[in-house]
């Protein structure tokens, strides 16, 4: 507690901060000039300048963080903003982030711990990454420090209880904002209350319930607007999104890894020929309702994949308790799982740079829970936001951007470890030290080498999925390079020749090029591969009618139509087909 109270003597010296602000600028700079891909990852940009239009998107609405969906919006409408510059704005919330892990690091562990856990966090490669992704996740790591700092100054804070109610407000006001940014920061409110009720101010019961009850009120009346939203425009209740079964059944349906969540049969090529970005949220409202045979709204939907996991968990209850054991392990693992093939690009590139690891972070961080479990009451909210991510990310996913806001707060525990190993030196404890320094090497080697075989099985479908067919062979085909989109994605079939979008985007490479019989060739293995989807018997089918044998293109054109009769360019083209036939 002295550390503390020596700690808070020196607020005013804000140069530190000035120091971190440049280190986290410099960085970022660096990484947005040197790494990042050229590229905007366009969900959320693609529905925020359609209600910037005032287009309805009917209830795609439930599939996006509203949040960051309306800030997106708002910044299109008003300032008319290019996406491009969206960026750095988030890379400049990132820096902030860092400024508030020294600051929640300080408050929590003393000055020196908070420096070496922003100085971590700051370095952390694959933040920088997430960080310029056009999804929530910067604003999630904002808003959940906020909140967190709020509730310690709720605790802390001498004065008056209208001083602590006001703390508490805001930390339910920064709550509240996270879940509407991210909503399994639900699960965070529990402990947030029980921060507050059970080891807040003794002398005063009748006010730390109330603090938490403002605490709780707030953050749900933030949430409110969005429910009511989803009520008057969808009539369905959904709280925030209605994506949680979808999510549910990724990370536990039959088929599930620790790595890889299971999917629908083909559900990547399905979606590559949707309408619009993320199709997959369609296309399991569409399942859902075809399994069912009614039409179910997306709160109905989420509940029947949830039921569906459900499920299959019951059926192979011994198979799930060993993949939530993996998820265990894979949470601290120092792979990064990116389903985005940009940033999966850009972390392939940034492990070429001294950045700091997430497994460097996991293994010190886990070291200074361990270190800190004399002061967990004290440490309470930060033990307590970790478990809440390790949770979320059991009960769902734990690839990369689900575990990330936890980070923040593994970092401020890895702080103290290097702090505490400093303090060894310092004191000549040489032996403790090393004996340190050793759980830590070897925590660092399990988190590499726990799932290595199904680590390097993944990634070489990552980069031939991401790297040579969606950074590669898609842009090139796109830019007119046919020969060129043929070179790129022969490399991502000699990885993954299973691949069916890549011999489909073969196929209309050769077509282009006017090599019929290769395009035929590469169609046809789509046909095998994918039997159940209408593009393979579509496109061969456009092949026999510009080598002229319209009989062959009728029969594999009708199958097309059987499978999708919505195809209107189809229905014209066969309809053109019979005009021609009847025709003496």
């Amino acid at each position: 507690m002295n550390m503390f109270l020596d700690d808070r003597e020196s607020a005013g010296d804000y140069s530190v901060y000035l120091i971190l602000f440049l280190i986290a600028l410099a960085t970022r700079i660096f990484f947005l000039i040197y790494i990042d891909e050229p590229v905007i990852f366009f969900k959320y940009p693609f529905f925020a300048e359609k209600l910037a239009r005032g287009i309805d998107i009917g209830d795609r609405l439930v599939d996006l963080s509203p949040f960051y969906l309306y800030s997106l919006t708002f910044l299109k409408k008003v300032f008319h903003l290019d996406w491009n510059l969206v960026k750095p704005i988030q890379s400049f919330v990132g820096i902030l982030n860092c400024l508030m892990v020294y600051a929640l690091g300080r408050r929590a562990f003393g000055k020196e711990a908070g420096l070496f856990a922003a100085l971590l966090f700051t370095f952390y490669g694959n933040l920088m990454v997430l960080e310029s992704t056009l999804e929530p996740t910067v604003f999630v790591l904002l808003f959940s420090m906020l909140a967190v700092y709020l509730l310690l100054e709720v605790k802390e804070n001498s004065g008056v209880l209208n001083k602590k109610l006001g703390f508490a407000a805001a930390a339910g006001f920064f709550a509240g904002l996270s879940i509407i940014t991210k909503p399994n920061f639900l699960l965070f409110l529990p402990v947030g209350a029980g921060w507050i009720l059970f080891l807040g101010d003794r002398d005063s019961r009748i006010g730390t319930r109330f603090q938490t009850l403002v605490f709780c009120f707030v953050a749900l009346a933030v949430v409110l607007p969005v429910t009511v939203r989803n009520y008057v425009k969808l009539h369905d209740f959904v709280l925030v999104t209605a994506d949680a079964g979808k999510v549910f059944f990724h990370g536990n349906g039959k088929g599930a890894t620790a790595l890889e969540g299971t999917g629908l049969p083909n559900e990547g090529f399905m979606e590559e020929t949707g309408e619009e970005p993320d199709y997959a949220h369609v296309l399991y409202r569409k399942t859902a309702s075809r399994l069912t045979g009614k039409d179910l709204t997306p709160s109905e939907s989420s509940r029947f994949w949830m039921g569906r996991t459900l499920s299959d968990i019951r059926n192979n209850p011994a198979g799930y308790v060993v993949l939530e054991v993996e998820k265990l392990f894979y949470f601290f693992n120092d792979y990064e799982m990116h389903y985005i093939a940009s940033a999966y690009k850009e972390y392939k590139a940034i492990l070429a740079f001294p950045f700091v690891r997430y497994g460097i972070i996991a293994s010190l961080g886990f070291l200074g829970m361990v270190l800190s479990l004399g002061r967990f009451r004290e440490l309470f909210l930060v033990y307590g936001i970790v478990f809440v991510y390790l949770l979320s990310g059991m009960l769902f996913l734990v690839q990369s951007r689900y575990r990330m806001p936890a980070v923040p707060y593994l970092c401020l525990f890895a702080g103290y470890s290097l702090y505490a190993l400093k303090e060894m030196v310092t004191a000549r404890r040489l032996k403790q030290a090393v004996v340190t320094l050793m759980v830590v090497g070897l925590f660092f080697a399990l988190t590499r080498l726990a799932f290595r075989g199904e680590i390097l099985r993944v990634d070489r479908w990552q980069q031939a999925t991401k790297i040579h067919y969606q950074m590669g062979g898609e842009p090139l085909f796109k830019r007119g390079q046919y020969q060129d989109a043929i070179f790129e994605l022969s490399k991502c079939l000699a990885i993954a020749p299973d691949f069916s979008p890549a011999h489909n985007l073969m196929g209309k490479s050769h077509a282009m090029l006017g090599e019929l019989r290769e395009a035929a060739s590469s169609f046809g293995k789509v046909i095998a591969l994918s039997p159940q989807l209408a593009e393979g018997y579509k496109n061969l089918g456009y092949v026999h009618l510009l080598q002229g044998d319209r009989a062959k293109a009728g029969k594999l054109l009708s199958k097309a139509l059987s499978i999708d009769p919505n195809d209107d360019k189809l229905k014209q083209e066969i309809s053109k087909l019979r005009m021609n036939k009847d025709q003496p």
